[in-house]
């Protein structure tokens, strides 16, 4: 994994000042694109505690993980250490009992669970909750809903490789609130101009048709782009904070084994046979993989197989620098330094979702320190009376009919979410109540409220 570096130098321009903690609602929300860098006062290096963390794990790198070394910056930026990993992730080495030191402490917060229980809208109360205690923090999306985009107030069309910043989201001198939609394709060619060498490399893929056509709609290939993104982000040192929002859960698991499958598929024989370089058509197909080929040149043409062979050709070399990212990204997912929130909901179908993927990311090894339970109905009052036996139908009836109801109802999420404490073990387990659905930066102030003051 990559240690991260010493923060740059921030000359982005600060807001006014004001406490660690914004009023709910004070600024009315707006968006601008990244630019030019902003004057103001200069950024201090990353926290003295990480910078030792990091220079004890570097020692275990060799033993306990890939080697490992930055890739060539295309920054000013220092380049970035190797650190291993460790095997146990209990979440003490950030003193996690909370979502509070969650969000102060960690570098990468990935939110994760069933749709449709407020996992986009959590991500987003988090980011917001480290913006206004003066972190410098971006939180991507790679889930298509426009969920994010709508609460942010930023447009949902313009999906592209450059954050926007959420303008109005902090009033603090040092934080700052970005946001990104994930475009697979920009992501893609991104990747390629940095990994592909000289130019006339990185056209001759850009311009294949294949590679066209693949970039954006390649199954996985949102996935993947996610893992590459979080890549580039880590190692740019530009954020104190970055907090990944991914897709309903068995889509997230997907997106947590990108890097594993693509390494695979590098590895494939007949990736290895189609990139043997100088071979003809006829030649490759002798080479093992006839069958195959013959039927994709019988149903979509000569021309399509020879732009496919002429592309996976130009990817290769590219390999070695492929595997060291995917190496390096499952080690960033595994540091002490990451957050795994868990979100669900107390309904039945989201809990046993929540507790099938609270294991996969168990068993992958993943720190799961957080589990957020929102949409909980409050407790109704006592009635403090008995219902009367003969009480005629009416207006009375049908209130004492619906306190009997969500009485029961309550019951019912009460045991919903005890199968989720027996899963806790030392991750904070949080209860959200039922709120107004949330629409701007105000509502994302009041769900961090909850989320940064109850722990279970």
């Amino acid at each position: 994994m990559l240690a991260r570096a010493p923060r740059a130098v921030d000359e982005r321009r600060r807001g006014s000042q004001a406490t660690a903690h914004d009023a709910a609602g004070r600024h009315q929300a707006g968006t601008r694109r990244r630019g030019s860098l902003r004057p103001g006062a200069a950024r201090q290096p990353a926290r003295a505690v990480r910078a030792a963390r990091r220079s004890a794990a570097t020692a275990a790198c060799a033993a306990a993980a890939p080697a490992c070394s930055a890739p060539a910056a295309r920054t000013s930026r220092p380049a970035r250490q190797c650190v291993g990993g460790r095997a146990d992730h209990a979440a003490t080495s950030l003193a996690m009992s909370t979502l509070q030191s969650v969000v102060h402490d960690a570098s990468l917060v990935v939110t994760c669970g069933p749709g449709g229980v407020g996992k986009t809208t959590t991500a987003a109360a988090l980011a917001l909750a480290a913006a206004r205690a003066g972190r410098r923090v971006i939180v991507v999306t790679v889930d298509p809903a426009r969920r994010l985009a709508d609460t942010l107030g930023i447009d949902a069309s313009a999906r592209s490789h450059d954050p926007v910043e959420v303008v109005g989201a902090t009033t603090h001198p040092t934080g700052s609130l970005w946001a990104q939609m994930l475009d697979a394709e920009s992501t893609f060619d991104r990747m390629i101009a940095d990994r592909a060498g000289d130019e006339q490399r990185v056209q001759a893929i850009l311009s294949n048709p294949i590679y066209r056509s693949i970039a954006g709609s390649l199954a996985g290939a949102q996935e993947y782009m996610a893992i590459e993104r979080l890549h580039q982000l880590w190692t740019s040192g530009e954020y104190d904070l970055i907090v990944i929002d991914t897709p309903p859960s068995r889509h997230a698991i997907d997106l947590l084994a990108a890097p594993d499958r693509l390494v695979t598929f590098f590895s494939h024989p007949v990736y290895r046979v189609l990139t043997v370089p100088g071979r003809s058509f006829a030649r490759v197909t002798n080479a093992g993989s006839s069958a195959f080929l013959w039927a994709i040149r019988r149903l979509a043409g000569p021309k399509v197989v020879e732009d496919t062979i002429e592309f996976f050709r130009s990817l290769s070399g590219m390999e070695a620098g492929l595997r060291q990212r995917a190496a390096e990204t499952a080690q960033i997912l595994r540091s002490e330094e990451t957050a795994f929130v868990l979100v669900s909901s107390p309904r039945a179908e989201a809990i046993d979702e929540a507790v099938h993927l609270a294991g996969a990311l168990r068993d992958g090894g993943f720190p799961l320190h957080a589990m957020v339970v929102n949409l909980v109905h409050p407790t109704p009052a006592p009635l403090g009376m008995e219902v009367p036996a003969d009480l005629p139908p009416g207006p009375l009836t049908d209130q004492f009919d619906l306190h009997r109801e969500l009485t029961a109802l309550v019951a019912d999420e009460a045991r919903e979410m005890n199968t989720l404490r027996t899963l806790a073990d030392d991750a904070a387990l949080v209860e959200v109540p039922l709120l107004d659905d949330v629409q701007d930066l105000a509502g994302l102030a009041v769900l961090g409220g909850h989320l940064l003051s109850t722990a279970g």
